[in-house]
């Protein structure tokens, strides 16, 4: 009788595995883990959206503070720009404009020559350097 036994599990050159029977009482089971890793899924994708939200968020946020300092900057210069005596100052430097009775000065440097600025061999030997 043991050979039959033995017979029965090989066919043909093979072994059969035994087959798994679903027991319908762990089917509650089986479906809250089913549903943990549906939430996982979920909750993971969303971790994700959140976190790429937040990113853009910080740096609309820098965006804006650096876009308001800049604003600040321009209605300082729009400020100064209103003011008579800036507008003066601006005419005379940039365009040099006078008053009515003034007269304009313009300061000029002379370019200095190759010589200027060097001492001469003449005046080394006098120093006290000698060969």
């Amino acid at each position: 009788m043991a050979v039959k036994a033995a017979s029965k599990t090989v066919k043909q050159g093979r072994e059969t595995r035994p087959r798994v029977r679903f027991d319908p009482g762990r089917l509650p089971v089986l479906l809250f883990v089913v549903f943990l890793i549906y939430l996982l899924i979920v909750t993971g994708s969303q971790f994700g959206r959140l976190y790429a939200l937040e990113t853009s968020v910080r740096q609309a946020e820098r965006e804006l503070k650096e876009m308001q300092a800049q604003n600040a900057a321009l209605w300082e210069r729009v400020r100064l720009l209103q003011s008579d005596s800036y507008v003066e100052s601006l005419a005379r430097e940039k365009f040099g404009l006078v008053k009515p009775g003034e007269v304009p000065v313009v300061v000029t440097v002379a370019p200095r020559q190759e010589g200027q600025g060097r001492r001469h061999e003449g005046d080394q030997n006098r120093a006290g350097n000698t060969h």
